[in-house]
């Protein structure tokens, strides 16, 4: 089944939208075409939407004084998913998971959505993969009977295998293992935990996976943050390209890319690296994404921050997307009052505790309060006194002896249904 046949018959226009983006594409090195289409965005939702054009106010003189929205702001002004004036038959209605609080209801338009993935077709195709290629999913499965149906039907469509990521246990990789030889995958797609997790395995059996899997072309890691170490270790022992696809899934796909920099989408996507006064960040400078869809007619998302931080450099001529440290929820509040990426300080605490010590399967830090920080710990065995101690010292040097510390071992760590796994999680709202 072509993929593209099947969102045709589901109703969106992926005919126009194939057209457009080459249209786009053409144009979206000249830094005036970002220039003209997030005034006519602009433009577009506030004579559209009555809601965003009352938050908003009078007609702002420059693109910096337009405030930066959030979900917060858009529930709390009450501004409304679709617009009220020339609105489109159909929308796409979606929802974020919530992961960070509560989820966020979004509306796209059929033909915006459809642009999306004519970019991910592009972006793909420079990967060496196409949508209609056997694909390994990582992904896990939804819980209830109806969800698992519909998902079940569209991986049968979309020539995909669903693979459980619940369940990490040796036995099920020696599953995993046992479907690659079987079946001629070209790629791989999915969270990076349990791709990580699968790498650890094949290296101690000294396995390469492309061996194993000539028909293996790429690697396509989505959703979580994943260290160049990680990315590293994946090269190595699936033995491709392993790739990042970066975005949010109300707003679009802001990067795609690998060795820790990400191609913008500058065709759909205008990105802002803002500070903490909504300031434009110099080049290589880490601060807020700040992001602009062009061309979605649903939800206003103008200057939308959705809650990461990254830097823009530029690169061989090029402005790329570097420094992502993963979303503002998933820094660590110290009491000091400094802020820290937790999943990357705790990542090379274990890596450094991992030379004394390795017996260690995963780990899960939740910070609880500013002073408090509980580390979960799955292990071969439980850790020793003397164990507990050493990771310990490690844990307060990181965070400058300033929290209380406990270490639990845990038989299994908590994962979502579909397979997403935290390594580091705040359980406040903040200072």
């Amino acid at each position: 089944m072509d993929f593209f046949r099947l969102l045709k018959w589901t109703g969106f226009p992926v005919n126009e939208a194939g057209r457009l983006f080459k249209e786009y594409k053409r144009e979206a090195h000249d830094p005036a075409y970002l220039e003209r289409q997030k005034w006519a965005a602009l433009e577009y939702h506030y004579q559209a939407n009555t809601s965003f054009r009352h938050f908003i106010g009078d007609w702002p003189a420059s693109w910096e004084e337009l405030p930066v929205l959030n979900k917060r702001l858009i529930r709390e002004h009450a501004i409304t998913r679709v617009p009220d004036q020339n609105a489109y038959p159909k929308y796409y209605h979606r929802a974020t998971s919530g992961s960070t609080g509560k989820p966020f209801a979004y509306a796209l338009d059929y033909l915006s959505h459809a642009l999306t993935w004519r970019l991910l077709e592009d972006r793909y195709r420079s990967a060496g993969v196409g949508f209609n290629d056997l694909q390994a999913r990582f992904f896990g499965f939804p819980l209830s009977r109806r969800s698992r149906i519909t998902e079940g039907l569209k991986d049968r469509l979309s020539n995909r295998v669903r693979f459980n990521t619940i369940d990490l246990s040796e036995s099920v990789l020696e599953s995993w293992l046992d479907a690659f030889r079987r079946r001629p995958f070209v790629y791989i797609y999915g969270y990076a935990y349990p791709l990580v997790t699968f790498a650890h395995f094949l290296d101690k059996k000294g396995l390469v996976l492309k061996v194993l899997l000539p028909t293996l072309q790429t690697v396509i890691v989505t959703s979580e943050m994943c260290s160049l170490e990680e990315m590293a270790l994946m090269e190595r022992v699936y033995g491709v390209p392993v790739y990042n696809e970066y975005g949010a899934s109300e707003a679009g796909i802001v990067g795609f890319g690998r060795n820790g920099r990400w191609k913008l989408s500058n065709e759909l996507m205008l990105t802002e690296i803002l500070d903490e006064q909504n300031r434009p960040c110099a080049r290589g400078e880490v601060g807020k994404v700040v992001l602009t869809p062009l061309y979605n007619q649903g939800t206003p998302l103008i200057r939308y921050e959705i809650g990461d931080m990254a830097a823009l450099e530029e690169l061989d001529g090029q402005l790329w997307l570097t420094h992502l440290q993963g979303r503002v929820e998933e820094m660590a509040w110290l009491p000091s009052g400094k802020k820290v990426a937790g999943d990357t300080l705790f990542l090379y605490v274990f890596k450094a505790f991992s030379e004394y010590c390795k017996v260690v399967n995963e780990y899960k830090v939740l910070q609880i309060a500013p002073e408090r920080f509980v580390v979960q710990v799955a292990s071969e065995r439980p850790l020793l006194a003397e164990e507990k101690d050493r990771l310990r010292r490690l844990c307060l040097q990181a965070l400058d002896f300033a929290a209380e510390l406990e270490i639990k071992n845990e038989a299994v760590l908590e994962r979502t249904l579909m397979g997403k796994f935290k390594r580091f999680e705040r359980k406040f709202e903040g200072l």
